[in-house]
């Protein structure tokens, strides 16, 4: 009886890894009669749409090169990245995937109001946005820095809320293109 009951566990290990392996996707069938293929297909790198070839190092100082761009600016007391900025922050991950000795530097920026410590705090999260986008589209992790300035360099030096939209900012700054 104990030789069947350890038979029956080995048998149902063995069922239960067997059932463990990679699914297999079964054949797509195709329908002769019907030309509209419904097919998915999923970019894992971003495709400039453009229309310009990426990424030469000549567009990062082309003015008519999206990679010529290299400032994002964020909302109020925010660390997300807007709508706006994806497509240029992708042509720059895209540049630094096509050119594997490219190096970067992100400085995040904040506003004068709120603490140092916060402000300090609040532009490393802003960097790391911009890092964590650019790493999930293609760059590798040892191609980007991020340094945070909080309030200690701002782009206008008023108090309002024009000038503390400017310095609500990540700034890329390429160290080795």
């Amino acid at each position: 009886m104990k030789k069947l009951t350890k038979l029956a566990i080995v048998l149902i290990f063995a069922l239960a890894m067997s059932a463990c392996k990679k699914d297999v996707k079964p054949p797509v069938e195709t329908d002769n009669n019907n030309t509209d293929t419904d097919t998915t297909v999923v970019e894992t790198t971003p495709v400039p749409t453009d229309g310009m070839i990426c990424c030469n190092p000549a567009d990062l100082e082309n003015p008519d090169s999206l990679l010529s761009q290299r400032k994002v600016y964020f909302d109020y007391d925010q660390s997300t990245i807007r709508s706006e900025y994806r497509k240029m922050l992708s042509l720059h991950a895209r540049y630094l995937q096509q050119n594997p000795s490219a190096r970067m530097t992100i400085e995040g920026h904040a506003d004068e109001r709120g603490s140092r410590e916060y402000n300090l705090a609040l532009g490393e999260k802003r960097g790391y946005a911009i890092a964590n986008l650019l790493r999930a589209q293609g760059a590798a992790v040892g191609q980007v820095a991020v340094v945070s300035y909080g309030e200690e360099r701002p782009e206008e030096m008023c108090s309002n809320d024009s000038c503390w939209s400017k310095n609500r900012r990540g700034v890329i700054i390429y160290t080795a293109k």
